[in-house]
């Protein structure tokens, strides 16, 4: 099935004039949709942060309990490189050119989740068809979750709220160790079918990943003077942080009882346009500076969606327009406080999920 979206941007009032109020943004102020001075300056330091971490990792001389928190600063410090370089890059907001946006996308691969398998994942499934079964694979669990109303409900899934956070703390782990292959035999991502996968994105894949386990792993337990198991131990809590810091980032955006989870008819039309559909199932939370600072603007997703090629330095003032379009044609933006608020919300939703096959009304 092919999925499509019925109608077309311009058909719809808000979605038109927002687009032409964004590129109006950048017109009127004569500056780039990619990155400027201060996303160079994160760049920097996100290199820089995780040159010294490792750095510090590899000649230190530490105690085998103290070297497992050297390694979840190292894990901080590759996660911040993955939102906020590796991400845009493999939007292509990071640069005009794409030879620069792929050569940074290598980021994702540097801290070893494939940036080929990423593209596929996340732009070509998740970005197209946001919350739609069938075609978004940030659906799929393994039956593990009932994310959507779409889903069937198993009687487990009355406790999915409360292990949620249990195995949303394994998905880093799995995707640095399992992940990025058992797709590989997945044969369509949202409306791109896969024949082959490019031989030299194998390679990469491949490549990037013995790399990854190479200097994660094998060089601190040959080096290193603490025990084998306190590497492995290290390996293993760094990956437990950040799969819960990639799911408490992530979920809230879309998994909420304020989202709308369409359902396509017999020919796969989505029965709306893609800038309305993004605001029906996308919401933003803790709109600070320094939160969008570290958080590389994904607490910003809204405009995100909408607009994926812009960098994410500008989602601030990108925001603030869909906000005051939105409020002008009687539409509700919906934005949490904090952080945490947003991560609760999004239990809640797991929550009447479990308990009920009927679909949530908000």
């Amino acid at each position: 099935m092919q999925y499509k979206y019925a109608h077309d941007v311009s058909t719809s009032a808000f979605s038109k004039t927002l687009s032409q109020r964004i590129d109006l943004y950048f017109e009127e102020r004569g500056i780039s949709r990619h990155a400027n001075l201060e996303m160079y300056s994160k760049t920097v330091f996100g290199f820089a942060a995780t040159i010294a971490a490792y750095v510090w990792l590899m000649t230190g001389r530490f105690t085998a309990l103290q070297v497992i928190g050297v390694y979840v600063v190292l894990g901080f410090a590759q996660l911040y490189m993955a939102f906020n370089i590796a991400h845009d890059a493999n939007h292509g907001g990071y640069s005009k050119s794409k030879r620069v946006n792929r050569v940074m996308s290598c980021v994702f691969d540097l801290v070893g989740v494939s940036s080929y398998m990423w593209r596929l994942l996340h732009n070509t499934s998740h970005h197209s068809f946001v919350n739609v079964r069938g075609a978004d694979t940030t659906f799929t669990s393994g039956n593990i979750f009932r994310f959507s109303p779409l889903d069937t409900r198993k009687p487990f899934h009355r406790y999915q709220h409360l292990y949620a956070v249990f195995f949303y703390s394994l998905s880093s782990l799995d995707w640095v160790l399992t992940k990025d292959f058992r797709w590989l035999t997945a044969e369509s991502f949202g409306n791109k079918k896969i024949d082959k996968h490019p031989t030299g994105e194998l390679i990469l894949l491949f490549v990037a990943k013995a790399v990854y386990y190479t200097y994660m792993l094998v060089l601190p337990i040959l080096y290193l003077d603490v025990p084998w198991w306190s590497i492995l131990i290290g390996f293993v809590v760094l990956h437990l942080f950040m799969g819960f810091i990639i799911a408490l980032i992530f979920q809230p955006n879309h998994f909420n009882l304020e989202a709308t989870f369409p359902e396509v008819d017999a020919e796969g039309h989505i029965s709306n346009n893609y800038i309305r559909h993004i605001f029906d199932t996308t919401s933003d939370y803790a709109n600070h500076p320094f939160k969008n600072w570290i958080l590389g603007g994904l607490n910003l997703h809204v405009i995100h969606h909408m607009f994926p090629g812009i960098c994410h330095v500008h989602y601030p003032a990108l925001t603030a327009i869909v906000k005051s379009t939105a409020e002008e044609f009687g539409l509700d933006y919906r934005e949490t406080r904090t952080i945490s608020g947003a991560f609760l919300a999004h239990l809640r939703w797991l929550k009447v999920l479990g308990n009920s096959d009927a679909a949530p009304t908000s």
